[in-house]
């Protein structure tokens, strides 16, 4: 959230050292991403999961020279954990082969699944960058910062995120075609999700209430005091993991 690819170019080198033919992604409307929220520029969870994530993979099969049956496995932090464990419900993911995901710091932001110490970031902080996206259908976190940087986002968004943060649920999907709720149960590939042992952005309590949603998914924590970012930039010790995940396969 509020990431460009160009944070993650350390541990995607790092991974094509290691032998995966690797692409970065973007979230709708962060970093290089065209596309910019406003009242009249309107997305939400499910347009990413649906529409930008097999996208993203199929055009980069399609760079890397790779067969469209080619296996994949999908890494993702933080906010794009909860966009790809609805993506992994989806059915484009089996088109696109997806064998599993390994999530880094990928939680759900309700907000009981944070100590005391942090209930001001993931309690008020959250709802008010709620409450300002209601006003102007957009937040624009481009501009301002509220306990870090959010980046901008549509106001269908923030109110699916908020939601999650208020009631640790995922309620409706602005424009779902299917229930995602019932199709994460049926997901029958390996999806485990990981947490370095000194991440405040996504506490264990965080990973495992995302990983209730889905069925068979587990939640390991590394060590290495990378926090919610560093491991990034410093990509040793999930380079290892996802070694070993591909390995599980």
């Amino acid at each position: 959230m509020g990431m460009g690819a160009r944070y993650y170019r350390p541990i995607a080198g790092a991974l094509a050292d290691a032998g995966f033919p690797t692409a970065i992604g973007e979230l709708r409307g962060q970093g290089e991403s065209p596309a910019v929220a406003s009242r009249s520029n309107q997305w939400g969870y499910h347009h990413v999961a649906a529409e930008d994530y097999p996208a993203t993979i199929r055009q980069a099969k399609q760079e890397l020279t790779l067969d469209d049956d080619t296996p994949v496995i999908l890494l993702t932090h933080s906010m794009g954990g909860q966009v790809g464990t609805l993506f992994m419900a989806r059915p484009e993911a089996k088109e696109c082969n997806v064998v599993g995901m390994l999530g880094v710091g990928a939680g759900n932001p309700w907000h009981k699944a944070f100590p005391l110490r942090d209930k001001l970031k993931y309690g008020l902080g959250i709802q008010f960058i709620w409450l300002v996206a209601q006003v102007l259908g957009y937040w624009p976190g481009d501009k301002i910062s509220v306990g870090g940087s959010w980046g901008r986002h549509p106001r269908t968004y923030i109110n699916e995120w908020a939601r999650m943060n208020r009631t640790g649920k995922r309620g409706k999907l602005a424009g779902a075609d299917m229930d995602y709720i019932k199709a994460m149960k049926r997901i029958d590939v390996p999806v485990v999700l990981t947490r370095f042992t000194n991440d405040r952005d996504c506490t264990v309590a965080s990973a495992q209430s995302l990983a209730d949603q889905v069925s068979g998914a587990t939640v390991e924590e590394l060590d290495g005091g990378l926090g919610h970012n560093r491991w990034a930039r410093e990509p040793r010790a999930v380079v290892k993991r996802m070694l070993e995940f591909a390995d599980e396969l």
